[in-house]
């Protein structure tokens, strides 16, 4: 059994892109024509806008890339995580670890084995959770 848990994300990465050049190109755009009418100080505070939004753009990108991924093999059950680039593994053996869920709208799936445990789905509501395992 494989299962690969995603957050839901409604623009692609070339989506992502496309809007961060034209709010920066019309940003830009709006400041160059000030600079030639004779108001030159917008255009660093542009500037800076772009930089920022740039920023908050590449953050937004490393988490959407972000993924839960199960794995249960005849012995073993795997978790692989995926935060901010860095892959973690968390590995528990057949029959030993247990599954929990809470019953709150956004809780994750708890699973955990004498001492470590590792919590997945925090994208799922609780509704998709129990659709998950059917």
């Amino acid at each position: 059994m494989h299962i690969r848990i995603k957050p839901n994300c409604s623009l692609s990465p070339k989506g992502l892109i496309t809007a961060l050049g034209l709010i920066a190109g019309i940003s830009i755009s709006i400041s160059i024509f000030f600079w030639f009418v004779g108001v030159p100080w917008i255009l660093p505070f542009a500037l800076l806008e772009t930089i920022l939004i740039t920023i908050a753009f590449i953050i937004h990108a490393k988490s959407v890339c972000d993924f839960d991924e199960i794995t249960l093999h005849e012995d073993k059950l795997i978790v692989r995580q995926e935060r901010k680039g860095q892959i973690l593994e968390h590995r528990f053996k057949r029959g030993f670890f247990q599954v929990s869920m809470m019953q709150q709208e956004k809780a994750p799936i708890r699973i955990h084995e004498s001492g470590k445990h590792v919590q997945i789905g925090e994208w799922l509501t609780h509704r998709e959770t129990l659709n998950l395992f059917e």
